[in-house]
Formats: C-alpha cells, structure tokens, sequence
C-alpha cells in the first residue's frame, strides 16, 4: 500500500503550479500530488508535464475536458486514490493559502488511532485569516457557525478545504451519492463522515489568501453551501449511515 497522496484541482493556476509542486515534494516527510486540470487556458497542464520529468514517480495528473466543478474533481481524485492503494488523501488548494508545512501536521493527527479525518481549520482557535477583505472573512466564519448550529456537525470550520483523509473514510462513503460540487461538496463530506462514526479533528492552520492568480469564490458559492445545509440536513433524516468502528492502530499503519 502507498502512503500520501495530495489532491490538488486546478483552473488557470499557471503562476502557482510549479512552486506548490516543488515545496510539497521537497518536505522531509514523502508525499505524492495528483493534480485534476480542468483545461486550464493558461497552460497549467502544460507546466506539470514538464515537471513530471523532475518527479516522474512521484507527480501525477488528469487532464478532464472543462470547469466540471470542485467537487466532482475530487470525487475522481478520491476514486483514484483508492484504486492506486494511497493510506492517506489529503485536499490542498494550489495558490499557497494553505501551507505546504501544515501536511505534515495533518498527517500527524489522522494517526492518531481514533481519528481518521483531520482539518486544517481557520476557527478552531479564533479567526486565523491573513490578506481576507473583513467582509469574506466574516461570511466564511459565519458559514461555518450556521453549519454547526442546522447540522451539529462538531467542527469549527466546516467549509475548510485543507483536509487529510484515511483512506477508510473514502471507502465508506458511496462518492457517487454526494450531491454538492461547489463548496458545499466540503460541508457534505465532513457531515457524511461524521454521520459515519468517523473521528474529525481540527489542526489549526493560518490561511493566507492567494497572492497571484484569481480567486475562484463567488457569493454564488457561498449561497449554494447556505441553502445546501439545510437540504442535506434534511436528507439526513432519511438515510440510514452505517457506523463503523475506528480502524485499529494495526490497520492504519502504511505498509511499505
């Protein structure tokens, strides 16, 4: 079984592929980037290509035809994972507002025996959020609050979209029932999860916004994961969520 697999979506991230690839590749603990493309007119296809020559084994990619949403891009990067036998699949953004070094702290605490899913979380310690306008900053931290209040969901920051999973979670999960493709795809995955048995914890993290490139959030964005909660919560009523036990300290270890 392999290790680490970091998911990376792109759109038009040309001015920040290659660094992000380089400084994951380059941390003391060994990970592997998958990178979804979504035709990116910018070429950033194109740059990881030619990284590929630079880490052959190590960086992968799937181009897919267009703008087919955030969530459907991970969905495949997941299924991908789990047939290729990754332990642990992380989410990361490409324009370095999540920092390359926090994998390391995420992977530290989904070892951790009762947990399998960790958060590079925002809020867990007050509001840890550089170069935001305070208008962004207060509708992301009240997205999450009103999150935790419709669904009890026990985390501070429910649209984070640093996370690690242990492949276990992954496995669980029917990926072709998640609805959401936007942001709510994160608050969905957290609930399912969490609705599962599954252990969350939250690492807190600084989230610096990007410094090159454009950003992808839209108040659209914000109002699909809004008026989502409620529909999911819902749903929710309805199902029936199979509780697994806590994989045992034997079964998360990484097998070489």
């Amino acid at each position: 079984m392999k290790d680490n697999l970091v998911i990376i979506p792109t759109y038009n991230e040309r001015e920040n592929i290659e660094d992000i690839i380089r400084a994951i590749l380059l941390l003391n603990q060994k990970f592997e980037i998958l990178i979804i493309d979504d035709n990116s007119p910018d070429g950033t296809a194109e740059v990881v290509h030619s990284l590929q020559k630079d880490y052959k084994d190590q960086l992968h990619i799937i181009q897919r035809a267009g703008k087919l949403g955030l969530g459907t891009a991970y969905i495949e990067g997941f299924k991908y994972a789990l047939k290729n036998g990754y332990q642990y699949i992380f989410e990361m953004d490409a324009d370095f507002s999540h920092n390359p070094l926090d994998l390391i702290e995420l992977l530290k605490a989904c070892k951790k025996e009762e947990v399998q899913l960790t958060i590079g979380s925002r809020y867990k310690t007050g509001v840890n959020v550089v170069n935001w306008p305070m208008g962004r900053v207060l509708m992301s931290y009240l997205a999450s609050k009103y999150v935790r209040f419709i669904t009890g969901l026990p985390v501070y920051d429910a649209t984070a979209g640093f996370i690690c999973y242990h492949r276990s979670v992954l496995e669980t999960i029917n990926l072709d029932k998640i609805k959401f493709i936007g942001y709510a795809f994160q608050i969905e995955m957290k609930f399912t999860a969490w609705k599962h048995g599954f252990g969350i914890e939250e690492v807190p993290i600084i989230f610096t916004d990007r410094s090159k490139g454009v950003s992808k959030m839209s108040k659209k964005i914000f109002k699909e994961a809004i008026f989502g909660v409620i529909q999911m919560k819902v749903n929710s009523w309805f199902k029936k969520y199979k509780v697994v036990k806590s994989p045992s300290s034997a079964q998360k270890t990484t097998v070489v």
